[in-house]
């Protein structure tokens, strides 16, 4: 049947399978998203996991092909979602590019492995919460086919890439609790509080429409992907590249002559050596007048050409640089402390002058989606509390009716929706 789509289950971040070669045999991604409703930095991992997924067909839409309406059946403790949650976890996707809201599975069964996760009938019948959230939120995505092929703009990407995670987590490395997604969630979840999107780039995609570039790590790295990143700094764009990177080629064989080798000249440093720490052993970096704790891991950074943007305090390390530029290059070489890897961020995003979707409260996300069919603002309100967001112009509620300007309440895990007023 040439003429019938075909997709399949993906799974997030699933390390065993290349997602980047497998997207290019499907004709449109879908995704199952499972997070733990207990777990308060889920929220970043489903919003991630949504960037993943719009960006492994270059921001075309995909689908959620299954989200339980409640709880599973498998962690420790199954925690159920809280009233508004599974309508919050369907817009949060819509936003991020879904076209498609679907669940695991329509009926509670009886008998067998799942009959303790949840589904959209339940076993108590049409008489409760969990089919009267179904029913909202099925009835309010029947009205919303303007959004339908629209996309999400993006001014930020990170570099990812399947080959260079299984190699940097393969045996007889310098510190084996330096994994990849670590660092993504690291480096994501402060441009996440600031509303600012992301997408995912292949190292050897073309980066010349982003303002911004981060690369969380790249252990492997192959000489068209250090090319690219090379030619996209050269020619303007704000790159961040950080520690333990472009360290071997395609074949995993060093890059001899200083790590990291392909970047060096670009970084304007050298590495001539690693420093795991010890466990439990942390630094001080030094930020202008401020200090921030660093921990996991340290370079020994010689510059060539760079100037240090943060110093090591202390130890061996004393006064040696911890993160650089030169130019619109950047190198951070350590895990700096969340409240330093936020200042960094704000600096970079400020400088590469990227745009947040809309200014908020801590506990609202908000995305914007444009195309064809109109310009739309969501604002998710991850709180257990009700929050007032300072809207930036007249809108139109495209979930209810009316006008939508100055100041707009969100109630405890709810959406709003939003057009462009004409």
């Amino acid at each position: 049947s040439p003429g019938v789509p075909i997709t399949t289950n993906f799974m997030r971040f699933f390390k065993p399978c290349d997602y980047w070669k497998w997207a290019e045999r499907l004709d449109f991604v879908s995704d199952d998203p499972y997070p733990d409703p207990s777990d308060p930095e889920s929220v970043l991992e489903r919003s991630a996991s949504a960037d993943l997924m719009r960006s492994l067909k270059q921001g075309r839409p995909w689908v959620v092909l299954e989200q339980a309406p409640n709880a599973v059946n498998w962690r420790r403790r199954n925690v159920p979602k809280h009233p508004g949650q599974l309508r919050l976890g369907g817009y949060q996707s819509l936003a991020r590019g879904a076209d498609g809201i679907m669940h695991f599975q329509w009926r509670a069964s009886r008998a067998g492995a799942e009959k303790f996760h949840s589904g959209m009938l339940p076993h108590a019948g049409t008489a409760t919460r969990t089919w009267r959230e179904i029913v909202q939120l099925g009835g309010e995505l029947s009205r919303l086919d303007d959004v339908l092929g629209t996309r999400v703009p993006a001014e930020v990407a990170f570099v990812f890439d399947w080959e260079s995670w299984w190699a940097l987590e393969l045996p007889s490395k310098p510190a084996h609790d330096h994994t990849l997604l670590h660092q993504v969630r690291h480096w994501y979840r402060p441009l996440w509080r600031r509303n600012v999107t992301v997408d995912f780039v292949h190292p050897e995609q073309d980066l010349s429409r982003y303002r911004l570039v981060i690369v969380p790590n790249l252990y492997l790295v192959s000489d068209a992907g250090a090319g690219g990143l090379v030619t996209y700094a050269e020619r303007g764009g704000t790159l961040v590249l950080s520690f333990f990177s472009g360290i071997v080629d395609s074949r995993d064989h060093v890059r001899l002559g200083g790590y990291p080798a392909p970047f060096r000249e670009l970084l304007g440093i050298v590495v001539p050596e690693v420093w795991p720490h010890a466990e439990g052993e942390e630094r001080t970096v030094r930020f202008g007048d401020d200090r921030y704790r660093a921990r996991l891991w340290s370079d020994w950074i010689e510059l060539e050409g760079a100037h240090a943007v943060a110093t090591f305090e202390h130890g061996w390390l004393d006064g040696k640089p911890a993160v650089t530029r030169n130019g619109s290059a950047w190198y951070v070489g350590t895990h700096l402390a969340r409240n330093a890897t936020d200042r960094l961020v704000a600096t970079l995003v400020d400088e590469a002058a990227v745009e947040p979707a809309l200014e908020t409260p801590p506990q609202v996300e908000a995305v914007r989606r444009e195309g064809h069919g109109g310009a739309f603002l969501f604002l998710l309100n991850h709180g257990a509390n009700e929050v007032d967001v300072a809207l930036d112009g007249a809108y139109r509620d495209a979930l209810g009716s009316g006008e939508c300007a100055g100041i707009l309440t969100l109630a405890p895990f709810d959406v709003a929706m939003l057009a462009r007023a004409s």
